[in-house]
């Protein structure tokens, strides 16, 4: 099938005639949670959901999202990932049914409150019990109530829904209900031009009606496709059998097909049914597959589908190229697929795909080499032990099939690689070397690649990269294949310290259309970026990173939560890395890859010198020392912070860096690791104060922050002044930093920690909470201030100001405060109230101590609003902006709770008792547009899950903020509507149409669809 046709509903080639008692039911489908078309093929099933699409799409009553099933939808990947796809989903399908069935599920009701419809067309194709069929199941659990459900299919439907038509809460529309009644009859007869007569023994059923009104009228009943066929030349007929063997065809399958090229909408004019999508593909309906099935014979079919298999395949449509070779029964071509698609370590789709075709093999080919090949790819993640016995019978298998031969040792190397077995890696690279020797396309790259990742120094990196056969597979760029690319990227960044190359073979290897290296790929993508200093864009990276992660994908590629981790801690994230870090340590632990240790060991020494626990970092990190004190190259190619907290932590591994450092971005970890030991045993700034400020950024996206605040101190003492920014930036941690400096440390040093000390304010021992939203109040540590200072207008006047201005100048805040008084006079009153607001936030604080919360430079003055004072406008703010990340990452139940916490945060206006200042109103209209939008939105999430107490607080609270808010009446309506309220629906929408008509402006689309409902149907 046509991807074209994946995800829209077909054209059709013909007019269709309207059908209003059918579309009746079907408009309806916003109504309830499941709609089921079921019938035998030829009744219009298709057509009906297509015309019940384009109706909506006129006059829309909620949202389509359409899928056609195809036979692989089977398979849970397959099918899961088009409904992820349908919905907008971009995030990997999880292996268990039902979590897939929620994502999906949270993805509608994200869409509140639009009412979304998820129409599936040939759900027959969807085995009943498979994975898939649970899926399907799950799904109709867990729809919210704006999620729906429109399935059509041949009898049987392939999960109960007898409960829910008990309960009304389904509806199916079955084979009598889609035949032509009388009148449809007449109509149809009208629009192709033919008397009603003529149509009178068609029993109802549209497919012979659309024959026979093409047939015309000397069709003899019983004869219509004998007369229709005799209507068409031999040659014609003979190009429709074509494609009909393989299911339709665009113009290159087409051309492929006839030898020439084709026009298909010439070829398909006036046929009767025929789809298409737009952008070129061409589908007959399957009873063509009947009428035509003596017009080929059985060797012709299976060239048919060989020859479209060989386009879909150069494409990368693996899946459809391997589902037109299974039925051709093309066993050849079948084995040169599977050759093809596991040609390189990792297969180009999922496992359970994998695993379906092998279900479909005859035995015969399930025992060929091709066949025990593609049993291993799919044992491999799981059982590395199997797959290796099952390649090594498929390789014994392969003598005179070089490409074969590459595909099971490519496998076997990297269950070597696993292993950490070099002595049985050289002995496959011996037999690669000798493949290429013969002569084969892939092999020389490859081996130089595997060569490259066994050199143990940077000269055998560079000489193994620099072989012929690899420079040319990549100066191709579109050759190599993603294993390869991802491979090359990983050897160029953790090996060279290439990043700029590093990012775009990377890059490379993301742009494939197989999915399975993404994760792999984007987390070299973002060291890359690390190594380069460009910690905003791993930053951005980051949810993408995270989305990769499943258990099945650390399983085998380990490297990718200690990347996570580092990334997340360096961030300040610490809670969210340590709670990473103990979701996948238990699979760390049961995976088959021999750095797996080093993985979770880096990763859980990195969390633990973020948060200040050098000694555990440390013993973690000696766990894994090889007792030949070795450098720990397993550890050092799993992540670039290997090399920093191995030298750091771990004296005795030193000599041989210094001896031999490293090349590239490396040297910039090396020699921040060097100069930090210099600081720390020799007291020394030297090294410190030599590292330029290039590499600051470098050290600040891969140290720990701790150490990152140690080396801003050494590089200040050394007379670095601009590191001072490193020390700000890093925040409270490095004040953390400086104070066990300032007592530890060598006399220089600790010097220079207590003067960044005194010119960096002590963070308050209270924690201050103010809040602004509704009447100004303070409380500190829990209790309520009741200072005379609050009762001072200009002091909360000041307080607004600089809330809302970032670094004002002294001069600018005169001009608002005090615009009437000369510049003296303004700047004194502005000193004076500057001393009130001190002595309230910090009435403890030393006479020469500098402030923490509000301080000077120079003209311009700046409130510090960290986590020692919390300001509810600023939390207010902070939630709904993370109520917005969640949405944006497909995440609407944590996104609610985000926003019912900013709804509690909510007391009124923004510094309500404040008066006499028309630059606080631009910011309390901002702001109350802010919290009305938020509780609407949480209004509308709650209402789809059934909430309408809490719905309907929500949207009362909206309209006492606004009540021109036309989207909290909606809301406040469906809530009434929900809950069978119908006097309150009428008050509240008579409540939205007297503030409409106020305004002059006309409701809209979905008040008027809500008025609708309203309104007695009779």
């Amino acid at each position: 099938m046509s991807r074209a046709l994946r995800y829209t509903p077909p054209l059709a080639s013909r007019d269709l005639i309207v059908r209003p008692r059918l579309l009746d039911a079907l408009r309806s489908r916003f109504e309830r949670p499941l709609t089921a078309v079921v019938a035998p093929a030829g009744f219009g099933k298709t057509t009906l959901l297509g015309q019940a699409v384009s109706e909506n799409a006129l006059s829309p009553a909620g949202e389509d999202r359409w899928l056609t099933c195809q036979r692989d939808d089977t398979t849970l990947s397959v099918l899961a990932s088009g409904a992820f796809a349908a919905v907008g989903l971009s995030a990997p399908v999880p292996e268990d049914p039902r979590q897939a069935a929620v994502a999906v599920a949270e993805a509608l009701w994200s869409a509140a409150p639009r009412h979304v419809a998820l129409v599936l067309d040939d759900v027959h194709l969807v085995t009943r019990g498979s994975p898939a069929g649970e899926f399907l199941g799950h799904l109709v659990e867990e729809l919210p109530r704006n999620g729906h459900l429109v399935l059509a299919s041949r009898p049987p439907l392939p999960l109960s829904i007898s409960r829910l038509v008990a309960t009304g809460h389904a509806v199916v529309l079955r084979e009598g209900d889609l035949q032509f009644h009388e009148d449809e009859v007449a109509a149809f007869a009208e629009s192709r031009g033919v008397p009603p007569e003529l149509l009178s023994d068609v029993g109802g059923w549209p497919a012979l009606a659309e024959l026979t009104a093409t047939a015309g009228p000397f069709a003899v009943s019983g004869y219509v496709w004998e007369e229709l066929l005799t209507q068409l030349s031999p040659e014609r007929r003979h190009a429709l059998a074509l494609l009909v063997a393989v299911g339709g065809a665009d113009d290159e399958i087409a051309a492929a097909l006839l030898g020439r090229d084709v026009d298909l909408r010439s070829l398909l004019d006036g046929l009767p049914l025929v789809v298409r999508s737009r952008s070129g593909w061409w589908s007959l309906h399957g009873l063509w597959a009947a009428a035509l099935q003596h017009h080929l014979d059985s060797g012709q079919v299976a060239e048919a589908r060989r020859t479209a298999a060989t386009v879909l395949r150069g494409r990368g449509q693996y899946r459809e190229a391997m589902g037109l070779l299974l039925d051709a029964q093309a066993w050849e071509d079948v084995r040169r697929l599977v050759v093809e698609v596991c040609e390189c370590c990792t297969a180009l789709v999922p496992t359970d795909v994998l695993e379906s075709w092998l279900r479909r093999f005859p035995p015969e080919v399930q025992q060929s080499p091709e066949g025990l090949l593609l049993a291993a790819m799919a044992a491999e993640p799981t059982s590395p032990g199997a797959a290796e016995e099952l390649l090594e019978q498929a390789l014994a298998g392969a003598h005179g099939d070089p490409d074969l031969r590459y595909a099971c040792l490519n496998a076997l190397v990297q269950l070597a690689f696993w292993g950490k077995d070099r002595q049985r890696m050289q002995f496959l690279l011996q037999e690669l070397e000798q493949l290429a020797a013969e002569g084969h396309p892939g092999a020389p790259a490859f081996v130089a690649l595997v060569r490259g990742g066994e050199a143990r120094s940077t000269d055998e990196v560079r000489s193994a990269l620099a072989d012929p056969g690899l420079m040319s597979r990549t100066a191709l760029n579109s050759v190599q294949h993603p294993v390869q690319q991802w491979l090359h990227a990983h050897l160029v960044l953790l090996r060279l310290g290439d990043a700029s190359t590093g990012e775009v073979l990377a890059r490379r290897a993301l742009s494939h259309p197989a999915t399975t290296m993404h994760g792999v790929s984007r987390s070299l993508l973002l060291e890359s970026f690390r190594l380069r200093g460009r910690l905003e864009e791993a930053e951005r990276l980051l949810p993408y990173l995270l989305g990769d992660m499943r258990p099945d994908k650390v399983l085998t590629s380990p490297d990718l939560v200690p990347c996570a981790v580092s990334v997340l801690d360096v961030l300040g994230r610490h809670g969210e890395a340590g709670e990473l870090l103990g979701r996948y340590r238990p699979v760390l632990g049961a995976s088959p890859v021999a750095w797996a240790p080093h993985a979770r060991t880096l990763a859980e020494a990195f969390h633990a010198l973020s948060g200040g626990a050098e000694h555990q970092a440390a013993t973690t990190l000696r766990s894994i020392v090889p007792s030949n004190g070795g450098r720990l190259s397993g550890a050092l190619r799993v992540s670039p912070v290997a090399l920093p907290l191995l030298y750091v932590l771990l004296p005795e591994l030193r000599d041989r860096w210094d001896a031999d450092p490293p090349p590239g971005a490396l040297a910039d970890l090396h020699a921040g690791a060097r100069a930090l030991v210099q600081l720390r045993e020799h007291g020394s700034t030297a090294a410190a104060g030599a590292l330029p400020s290039s590499v600051w950024p470098v050290l600040r996206a891969l140290l720990p922050v701790p150490w990152v605040a140690e080396l801003a101190l050494g590089m200040v003492a050394a007379g670095q002044d601009g590191a001072r920014a490193l020390i700000e930036d890093l925040g409270p941690a490095a004040r953390a930093t400086l104070r066990a400096q300032a007592a530890t440390a060598p006399p220089t040093l600790a010097a220079t920690a207590r003067s960044l000390l005194r010119a960096i304010p002590a963070v308050p021992t209270a924690r201050v909470h103010l809040r602004v939203l509704g009447p100004l109040e303070l409380r500190r540590d829990g209790v309520v201030v009741a200072a005379p200072e609050l009762r001072r207008e200009r002091v909360r006047q000041l307080l607004g100001y600089l809330l809302l201005h970032d670094r004002p100048t002294r001069t600018a805040i005169t001009s608002e405060l005090w615009p009437d008084l000369d510049d003296a006079a303004a700047g004194r009153n502005l000193r004076v109230t500057l001393t009130y607001l001190q002595n309230l936030l910090e009435p403890d604080r030393g006479e020469l101590d500098p402030p923490y919360f509000l301080r000077s430079a120079g003209p311009v003055l700046h409130l510090v609003t960290d986590g020692a004072l919390e300001i509810d406008v600023l939390q207010f703010e902070r939630t709904l902006d993370e109520a917005a990340r969640l949405e944006r990452q497909g995440a609407p139940s944590a996104a609610l709770s985000a926003y019912l916490r900013a709804a509690e945060l909510w007391s009124g206006n923004l510094l309500a008792d404040v008066t006499g200042a028309s630059w606080l109103e631009w910011e309390r209209d901002r702001l109350r547009s802010r919290f009305v939008s938020s509780a609407v939105r949480a209004g509308n999430l709650l209402l789809a899950r059934g909430d309408t107490t809490t719905a309907r607080t929500l949207a009362e609270r909206a309209l006492r903020a606004d009540d021109c808010s036309e989207d909290a009446h909606q809301l406040l309506i469906a809530v009434h509507l929900a809950d069978g309220d119908l006097g309150d629906a009428h008050r509240a929408l008579r409540r939205c149409q007297q503030m409409l008509r106020e305004l002059g402006v006309p409701p809209q689309p979905r008040t008027r669809a809500l008025a609708q409902r309203l309104i007695p149907r009779g």
